[in-house]
């Protein structure tokens, strides 16, 4: 009697599993093709996010916030903060949130009357401060003023402060873009409130764009992972439903 010289795989079996095992080898083939193409992204945006319990600085001389995470090297690296502040010298008693440098080398972007400008997403340094439409940089600026008869600005949720720092731990202290999101409460009569959710900075030194953040994964790299997905199920179909091997 002849021996069989592969009986777990007869040639009917490879015969009938011909077109699922060309897909199958496709679909992986085109996973292995997509994860080895190079991806580009702003994966350079490093982002703290606090929205989870945001942060809230009240005008009065007891509440403040300081960002200190800010790359650089410890003595020298560059921090923002923000101070609420009560001024019975001036009459009626004026309540102020400002924004300023702490340490290091901060700018704000400002108006020419010393407040910080809230933009909208979308809107880079240069386009605030480099053209000097509208703004300025500046060292510190008012995030909210009020007093019995007036405030400024008024309340908004969600608009951006555009910032800049250096970063003392490379060569020369390149200049980094940041952007932080933030909300205003106020009114006569009442402290402002300022309310911190995000801020982001681009390692690189190139400009950021107000609300970037990194993007989703590339559709490349999402088909990549769905053909790897669908090349494992496969796998596992055609094994369970392929020919049973003949018996001697």
């Amino acid at each position: 009697m002849k021996k069989d010289p592969n009986p777990s795989c007869p040639p009917a079996a490879l015969d009938s599993s011909n077109g699922d095992s060309s897909k199958l080898l496709s679909l992986l083939a085109l996973a292995a093709g997509a994860v080895a193409m190079p991806q580009t992204s702003n994966a350079d945006i490093i982002v703290t996010d606090l929205s989870a319990s945001p942060v809230t600085v009240v005008g009065n001389t007891n509440s403040s916030f300081l960002i200190d995470n800010l790359p650089g090297i410890s003595g020298g690296r560059a921090q923002l903060g923000f101070q609420g502040d009560a001024n019975p010298n001036r009459l009626p008693t004026s309540h102020s949130v400002r924004a300023s440098q702490r340490q290091g080398y901060v700018r704000l972007a400002t108006d020419r009357l010393g407040f910080v400008l809230p933009v909208v997403a979308g809107l880079t340094w240069q386009k605030i401060v480099g053209l000097g439409l509208p703004g300025q940089q500046s060292i510190s600026g008012f995030a909210g003023v009020a007093n019995m008869n007036m405030h400024t600005p008024n309340s908004f949720d969600h608009m951006y402060m555009l910032f800049t720092f250096k970063d003392n731990s490379l060569p020369n202290s390149p200049l980094r873009y940041a952007w932080l999101d933030y909300s205003v409460a106020n009114a006569n009569g009442v402290p402002p409130t300022v309310t911190i959710f995000r801020y982001a900075y681009d390692d690189t030194g190139s400009f950021i764009a107000t609300g970037a953040v990194v993007p989703e994964p590339a559709p490349l790299a999402l088909l990549a992972l769905g053909a790897l997905t669908l090349g494992a199920k496969g796998l596992r179909s055609w094994r369970r439903n392929r020919p049973a091997a003949n018996q001697p």
